[in-house]
């Protein structure tokens, strides 16, 4: 396969969502037959087979719900990029798109971007909150300017602008048998349940690299890809999950318990952007109001 074509995957989706041929034909302004001729060139050319027809209706199959729930981003992106195009060609106010993880965007990063917005009035800013997974992505396709989250280890396509140092907090349910310590020690985790998170961002990757160092290998690891998901499932889980200290001032003590770990480990927080992308003063400005910002938080 060269690479899939958008059209027929847009035939593909309005299929999906109208459960039907014909409705998504008048949907797309397309006959019914060319809109089946799409869809057959388009299972050919992935090699799956993504509707089943029973009993007279059509049923996706389980690739075919896959491939839907993963493109929706694409053509949310695609607007963004129309909208980005038309903003060009009318010569609009140039744009700063943020991308920030969950536990930032209701503290220290609506703060800052609310003191850039007052420096900057003309300034468009445009602010979204994703996993942390979700960043490198983005940057490179180029849907945002800047990442804001943990710090990524050895990666020199990026400039990362160090805003502080999170301390880690474990997270148990109040009935954990370690909920009553004054701190937590990691080598507790050893034969444990344990929540983790991503390996392959900061936060998880540090985490892992960790209890490696030390020889820690806890029984098993449910992998929650957010933080708030990573405390959902330590609490149903009778489990314990680490995160940040930002993140663990919004957990509710009246279920949880957060201590300090007994052996400090900390994760950079960070503003990240492409190296090969200009540093824009924008940019420099809110770098500075994030790092006003986490010093009056922390």
């Amino acid at each position: 396969m060269d690479g899939i074509n958008l059209h027929r995957l847009q035939v593909f989706r309005s299929v999906f969502e109208t459960d039907s041929v014909s409705a998504a034909a008048r949907r797309m302004r397309l006959s019914q037959p060319t809109v089946s001729r799409h869809l057959q060139i388009f299972e050919d050319e992935l090699g799956v087979v993504l509707f089943r027809n029973i009993s007279g209706r059509l049923e996706p199959t389980w690739e075919a719900q896959r491939l839907y729930a993963e493109s929706g981003g694409l053509f949310e992106r695609l607007s963004q990029i129309e909208q980005s195009v038309e903003s060009i060609r009318r010569g609009q106010q140039e744009a700063l798109r943020i991308m920030g993880t969950a536990a930032l965007s209701g503290t220290v990063l609506a703060e800052a971007v609310g003191r850039l917005y007052r420096d900057f009035p003309d300034l468009e800013i445009v602010v979204d909150a994703g996993r942390q997974s979700q960043q490198l992505p983005a940057l490179r396709e180029g849907s945002i300017d800047l990442a804001v989250g943990g710090a990524w280890e050895n990666r020199p396509e990026l400039t990362q602008w160090k805003i502080g140092s999170m301390p880690l907090m474990a997270v148990l349910p109040v009935d954990h048998p370690r909920s009553k310590e004054a701190t937590f020690d990691l080598a507790w985790l050893e034969g444990e349940d344990f929540v983790n998170h991503n390996i392959h961002a900061p936060l998880g990757a540090l985490i892992s690299a960790e209890l490696s160092r030390r020889g820690i290998v806890p029984r098993q690891r449910l992998t929650a890809l957010s933080i708030p998901f990573a405390v959902s499932l330590a609490r149903a889980a009778g489990a314990c999950a680490v995160v940040d200290h930002i993140s663990a001032s919004s957990i509710d003590r009246t279920t949880m318990r957060v201590l300090p770990l007994s052996h400090p480990l900390s994760l950079s927080l960070t503003v990240t952007q492409l190296a090969s992308r200009p540093e824009r003063t924008p940019v420099r400005a809110f770098v500075a109001t994030m790092r006003q910002a986490y010093a009056r938080l922390i």
